[in-house]
């Protein structure tokens, strides 16, 4: 599990060599996380313009967090764990909604999203005293850099939210030829 990566490197648990190769496999993650977050901001920037970017990124946060519920089913996780993920998916909903209203709604939730995240990494099954649901190796560091780069993007994003903007599922097709 994820918890048990992470703790290792914290406390130095293990050789140098499973040190050094945990570091490495967390540094992968991060990457990953980077440009997955990179393509995703090109990619949907130019598919959802205007008020549709601010549409796409609030419910997007509400999928993101839906993850969580299907860990707890794959996970076989307790009803107390449960209970504590249903929470959690309902407080970034509340982010969502208020993000149609605020981009820095948004950008708050996945900030939130993202050290929720985190938490499921360092606290292994409990946290605080709430049962929570183990997450797959790497999916927290990974999802944690996700979040943190798209709430960095949508503080700095200057899309005209306010505008009604378009949907263009064909982006690729409006390319201008060079000849």
């Amino acid at each position: 599990m994820d918890s048990a990566l992470l703790q290792n490197l914290m406390a130095g648990a293990g050789s140098s060599s499973q040190f050094i190769g945990g570091l490495i496999v967390a540094l992968l993650y991060v990457v990953i996380g980077l440009l997955g977050a990179i393509g995703s901001i090109v990619v949907f920037r130019r598919i959802f313009q205007g008020r549709w970017e601010q549409i796409f990124w609030a419910s997007f946060l509400v999928v993101i967090a839906a993850f969580y519920l299907s860990f707890a089913a794959y996970f076989g996780a307790s009803t107390h764990a449960w209970q504590t993920e249903v929470v959690g998916v309902t407080v970034f909903l509340v982010c969502a909604v208020g993000g149609l209203f605020s981009r820095s709604a948004i950008a708050v939730g996945y900030v939130m999203h993202g050290l929720w995240d985190l938490s499921h990494c360092l606290s292994g099954s409990s946290l605080a005293g709430l049962s929570i649901t183990e997450i797959p190796l790497g999916y927290g560091i990974f999802c944690s850099t996700y979040d943190f780069t798209v709430a960095c993007y949508l503080i700095i994003s200057d899309t005209a939210w306010h505008e009604p903007g378009k949907l263009d599922l064909y982006f690729w097709r409006h390319r201008q030829s060079l000849n």
